[in-house]
């Protein structure tokens, strides 16, 4: 289980992941809990289905290789070894930071970063090196047990050669990833999400395709939430009505 705080104005939060049910705390204004793998009702708690793609890291490595997809997957990361990229774990926080900004503006993403003392304090980063230069990066969160995908960013060149290399350096950052995971014995490697809603949207389908191509079982987790206090809530309704009225 991974516990993280969060402060804002006068209120404090907490966030916990992979927890399988949620449970009351005290001394703070809110809880929420991410990646629950029980279904339960507790009263207080608002609940919300989560669906996504994990790896079970209790198989041996070899069949985790062998359930990814051969052509658009193992051919990928064999290609982006040959061609020399090089895989860095736990460095240049401050680029990935970076890269992750433009990244989401360049792609029309809404803005979603964390900076580096909660990348170093929460879960792992890798990241990409080709001839020098950083290309990719993906930041995990993990509690020694589970790891799961929060963050993904990758150069945006207008080669394409160089634009197909990079696509194939990403497939070899979550395979590293998985295989990182697996040494270190954690059971789980969660793809961080997986797009269910019945609205076509081909983008996020594209992204469904891509991550199906890694293997893994499609399972439905649960985020609870819970606010201890009427003011937060209050604020939180406000904050939340104006990114609303202002889409």
């Amino acid at each position: 289980m991974l516990e993280i705080d969060n402060s804002s104005f006068i209120f404090k939060s907490k966030t916990i992941w992979f927890s399988e049910i949620p449970f009351d705390i005290h001394g703070y204004d809110g809880v929420t809990f991410h990646a629950c793998t029980k279904d339960v009702a507790i009263k207080g708690f608002s609940k919300e289905e989560f669906t996504t793609l994990v790896i079970d890291l209790t198989q041996d490595l070899d069949t985790i290789w062998n359930n990814m997809k051969k052509p658009s997957c193992r051919y990928s990361i064999n290609k982006a070894k040959k061609e020399g990229v090089v895989i860095r774990v736990n460095q240049g926080y401050e680029i990935f930071y970076n890269l992750n900004s433009e990244f989401r503006k360049l792609k029309g993403l809404p803005e979603y970063n964390v900076d580096v003392e909660y990348m170093k304090k929460n879960g792992i980063l890798f990241l990409s090196e080709f001839q020098g230069k950083i290309i990719g990066g993906q930041f995990y969160l993990s509690d020694g047990k589970n790891m799961r995908w929060l963050l993904g960013a990758s150069r945006r060149l207008e080669d394409t050669t160089i634009g197909t290399m990079i696509s194939n350096s990403y497939r070899l950052l979550i395979w590293e990833a998985i295989k990182y995971a697996k040494e270190k014995g954690m059971i789980t490697f969660d793809m961080g999400g997986y797009y269910t809603r019945e609205k076509h949207d081909a983008q996020k389908e594209g992204i469904n395709i891509f991550k199906k191509s890694f293997g893994g079982e499609l399972v439905t987790h649960f985020i609870y939430q819970k606010d201890y206090s009427k003011i937060y809530s209050l604020v939180k309704w406000v904050i939340s009505s104006k990114v609303i009225f202002h889409e």
